[in-house]
């Protein structure tokens, strides 16, 4: 069995707050705003959101990238 899908995630996700009485959040700024209160609400260690620095995204690489990388490696 493979990680849940999208599909269950959101499921999931409208149970868990019908069940706490939370609304849905509509947008993805609302989403933020909810997940920050109740990480605070809930006392999480981390960090808040933008008190942290945003990580580049990583391009995913075929083999023959990966080889010319190790070539260009051991001729320095």
């Amino acid at each position: 069995m493979g990680a849940p899908t999208i599909r269950q995630i959101y499921a999931l996700a409208a149970a868990l707050c019908e069940r706490a009485g939370e609304e849905f959040p509509a947008t993805r700024e609302d989403a933020s705003a909810t997940i920050e209160r109740l990480r605070l609400e809930n006392g999480h260690p981390a960090p808040r959101l933008e008190d942290t620095v945003r990580r580049a995204r990583r391009r995913r690489r075929g083999p023959e990238s990966r080889v010319a990388e190790r070539l260009v490696d051991e001729m320095d």
